[in-house]
């Protein structure tokens, strides 16, 4: 954790004094003789940039914020970030890309000059050159526009578009009287001035109108806050179904001043923590254990949070994990796990794409796990998008999720 408050700032702070020497190159080439463009973006640069350094060394509680700040202070701010950050990247993997052409280029450049000085008098060369110049240009036009654009919309947009999911997972010696049981899913919630109560109790809402026999809240309730707990508990207080509602604790319960507080009004408010145990649930005789872990953060804890959440579980029948964190299916795998349930990774939150398993998004570099179905042996999980976000409020091409999950007997299927 320390690392990454130390990492994070310096990737954000280079990569933005990086766009800034560009920027102003850029201006002082294309308006060498307008000033206004230079200081104007320089502002910009400050004026979000402090305020970025201010809000890593305050933390400051922005839940009570007027409405006239978030939308004119705070998603600006989001809005710019997320922009520069995407334009960043995709100028730093450019320069990548082109830096062993440049080292080639260098080097004819400094082997052969007189054939270089004659290739640059070339006029087809200098035509060509102009072109080259005027096609980044207009990328860099392009990338500024898509970037800015696109995060104005994954902010405003494609945030609060729910969508309704729902995935069917073949039980091994699942009773038939559980043929058909479902379980409605929502992870990572991040209670916060970006996940508001009004906002809280609309997925509270879609949850009920599922009418899953039985509801799972699988972590980061909150996202920095001991105070976020109680909007939450109050919009998920309203759940409500037959076999009960159960939840795990997320990493984010923990990077608050007292995660046991926060656990408390969770289960104040009628969501059954499970906090490395297990209980039977049974319907019509048929019965199943539902395991629940607090977060794990580190993987050298993983094998024994399992095996202290499994404990004594003598009976021959289908185990079902709720697990925060996806990247421990492997783990659970050996420990006869039927069924994971995990969220923490937002689906990626920002996605360029999917092809099969693999998404393609710079959480992918993290977790082969990102979102969706997957299976080592015999262990299945699903891993929910949530519908909350982290670091940048903003989704793209990756919706919010409430995933409605039926269970088959194999029995059943004959």
């Amino acid at each position: 954790m320390i690392i990454w408050r130390i990492l994070l700032p310096l990737l954000l702070f280079s990569m933005q004094y990086m766009l800034y020497r560009r920027t102003k190159r850029w201006l002082q080439e294309t308006r060498p003789n307008d000033k206004r463009y230079l200081t104007m973006a320089r502002a910009l640069f400050i004026v979000f940039n402090v305020a970025a350094l201010y809000a890593m060394i305050q933390r400051p509680d922005l839940n009570e914020s007027p409405g006239w700040f978030v939308y004119g202070g705070l998603y600006p701010y989001f809005i710019w970030h997320g922009a520069t950050f995407f334009i960043g990247l995709i100028v730093t993997l450019t320069s990548l890309v082109k830096l062993p052409f440049k080292g080639v280029f260098w080097l004819v450049k400094r082997t052969r000059k007189n054939q270089f000085a004659q290739l640059q008098a070339n006029p087809a060369y200098q035509r060509f050159n102009e072109s080259r110049r005027t096609f980044l240009r207009r990328s860099m036009y392009g990338l500024t526009a898509v970037s800015f654009g696109g995060s104005a919309y994954g902010l405003t947009v494609d945030k609060s578009d729910c969508e309704i999911t729902e995935a069917e997972f073949p039980i091994q010696n699942l009773p038939e009287a559980l043929d058909g049981f479902t379980i409605a899913l929502i992870a990572d919630i991040h209670s916060s001035i970006y996940m508001m109560r009004p906002e809280m109790e609309e997925y509270a809402r879609l949850v009920n109108s599922l009418g899953a026999d039985l509801i799972v809240v699988n972590g980061d309730f909150v996202n920095s806050t001991v105070e976020e707990v109680y909007p939450f508990a109050e919009a998920f207080g309203r759940l409500s179904a037959p076999y009960g509602i159960f939840g795990v604790m997320g990493n984010h319960e923990f990077y608050t001043t007292d995660p046991e507080r926060v656990a408390r009004e969770v289960n104040d408010c009628g969501i059954i923590l499970l906090r490395d145990e297990k209980i039977l649930v049974q319907r019509n005789g048929g019965q199943f254990y539902l395991i629940g872990v607090d977060d794990i953060g580190r993987s050298t804890s993983a094998s024994v949070k399992l095996d202290v959440a499994i404990g004594q579980a003598p009976l021959p029948i289908p185990r079902i994990l709720l697990c925060h964190r996806p990247y421990y299916l492997p783990q659970a795998a050996r420990r006869n796990i039927d069924l994971m349930l995990s969220g923490h990774t937002h689906g990626g939150q920002v996605v360029l794409g999917r092809f099969g398993e693999t998404v393609i998004a710079p959480a992918s570099l993290v977790s082969r796990y990102v979102w969706g179905a997957y299976r080592e042996g015999n262990a299945q999980m699903y891993v929910s998008r949530g519908i909350g976000t982290v670091g940048l409020p903003i989704r793209i091409n990756c919706p919010p999720e409430i995933t409605k999950i039926t269970l088959r007997s194999t029995f059943a299927r004959g």
